[in-house]
């Protein structure tokens, strides 16, 4: 009797942590995207959606991916682009950022449990001032997707769209751009305007811009416009120097790679100008202006690590985040150098933060390779050896919340998982959903939490290398 009211106990009365509570608002907004993408109303006339592509596209906009296996511009009515762009919306600000804005608009004071949800969300180390940074990251987000699309729509206007098609075509590629999205109106993406500055240097600055995090871009505003502060904290200048640096290596790196291949039609400054786009656009937002299908291996294999490393934390973007890797790098540093101390900035890192980091990176790669072996397992009858690298690098962009693709073996403008059978497409959907959310916040939400033990065990001694 005891062990039947334990069980019961586990399965219907579960504490619900702010990691559970996540999980379960962004399951529900995917849902709720699902069928309403499912509807007549939101597809085309012959272009219906089966569910599974249905929960498919409204993972990827949720999870602010980018993948498709329905092409955004021809196969979705303006009501579908509409439900896309506002599931794009929610996923990049978080449900909770909106429902905390909403309540203080209407004078509802904000809860010690939904402050505790959004300090999960956006990895945040205090409960101080919370309230008021959940209306920041609105004002911002309001701001840069706002001259995003002034800009963009501008341009475009003048490019000769209609007005109302460039304000629609602004508004939409602001804000997928900002929230690291990469969904776009244009069925091959981005790639008309390789060479256009305007276009390209725009989604730059806004795909960087939301992959910062609302934490750095705050701190940059006080110490940078207001002087409130003095100088930038250790978070905020490791975020910089990780988010700078990986762009300057990456532009150096693709050029050199792809400027006798895909940047090869170019002029020598779209050269640059293309391979700074796509620089930036592993970094978790999925938009291209070269063709990824046709770049050499090695690009893809940097590419690959380009979206691994994904966005900065408290932003809208994916990946283990620039710090996890940052603080890898200089734990490695200091073990090499013989030192026992890890110092960033002159100042010590905490072991704790030193073990999240190899923690996480170790989930996240041992996930990478499960969900790929099980892919390759499940498509083996459509697939031969050659095609492993797209394999893993779809897998890779979806845990990255990317979006970029090797692109459809049957539809080049549909991202590869369009191949994929219903099976693979859930694994895909699975992966962005534990993207978006983080292996940790995942994996605490779904382990049973267990406390402390009331003694010490002996210390082991186990030969490491």
């Amino acid at each position: 009797m005891k062990l039947e009211r334990k069980i019961y106990n586990q399965i219907f009365r579960v504490e619900m942590t702010p990691a559970r509570i996540l999980v379960l608002g962004f399951s529900v907004a995917i849902l709720l995207g699902s069928i309403l993408l499912y509807m007549p109303f939101s597809t085309t006339a012959g272009h219906r959606c089966t569910f599974v592509d249905a929960l498919y596209t409204s993972t990827s906009a949720v999870c602010v991916t980018g993948l498709i296996v329905k092409d955004t511009a021809r196969d979705f009515t303006p009501a579908g682009k509409l439900v896309i762009l506002l599931l794009i919306q929610i996923g990049g600000l978080g449900y909770m950022s909106l429902a905390t804005v909403l309540s203080l608009m209407v004078g509802r004071k904000i809860s010690l449990r939904e402050r505790l949800i959004i300090q999960e969300a956006y990895n945040i180390l205090t409960l101080e001032g919370l309230a008021r940074f959940a209306t920041r990251i609105l004002r911002v987000t309001v701001v840069l997707e706002g001259l995003g699309a002034v800009i963009l729509s501008l341009h475009w206007w003048r490019a000769g769209f209609p007005l109302p098609k460039a304000l629609v075509l602004g508004i939409f590629h602001s804000v997928s751009a900002f929230c690291n999205a990469g969904f776009s109106l244009f069925s091959n993406g981005l790639a008309d305007y390789a060479a256009d500055p305007v276009v390209s240097l725009t989604v730059c600055g806004l795909v960087v811009s939301g992959g910062l995090g609302f934490i750095a871009i705050s701190d940059i505003y006080k110490t940078g416009i207001r002087r409130t502060e003095k100088r930038l904290t250790a978070h905020s200048k490791l975020v910089v120097m990780m988010t700078v640096s990986l762009i300057i290596a990456g532009t150096v790196l693709i050029y050199l790679l792809e400027r006798n291949n895909t940047l090869a039609q170019l002029s020598p400054a779209a050269q640059w100008l293309a391979a700074l786009f796509q620089s930036i656009a592993p970094r978790t937002a999925g938009f291209n202006t070269v063709n990824i299908g046709l770049m050499h291996f090695p690009t893809l294999m940097l590419i690959i690590i380009l979206m691994f490393i994904g966005a900065s934390p408290g932003g809208t973007g994916g990946g283990i985040k620039t710090t996890t890797f940052g603080v890898m790098v200089a734990s490695i540093w200091t073990i090499l150098t013989g030192r026992s101390r890890v110092l960033i900035f002159k100042k010590r890192l905490e072991h704790e933060f030193i073990n999240r980091a190899f923690v996480l990176s170790a989930i996240a790669a041992m996930m990478l390779v499960l969900v790929t072996l099980l892919l390759l397992q499940s498509e083996i009858a459509h697939f031969t050896a050659e095609r492993m690298m797209p394999v893993l690098f779809e897998v890779v962009s979806a845990f990255g919340t990317v979006g970029l693709s090797i692109g459809s073996a049957i539809n080049p403008l549909l991202s590869f998982s369009y191949d994929f059978s219903n099976w693979g497409k859930l694994l895909i959907i699975l992966t962005m959903f534990a993207g978006r959310l983080g292996p940790l916040t995942l994996g605490s939400a779904v382990v049973w939490h267990r406390k402390d033990q009331p003694f010490e065990y002996p210390e082991a001694k186990v030969l490491i290398g």
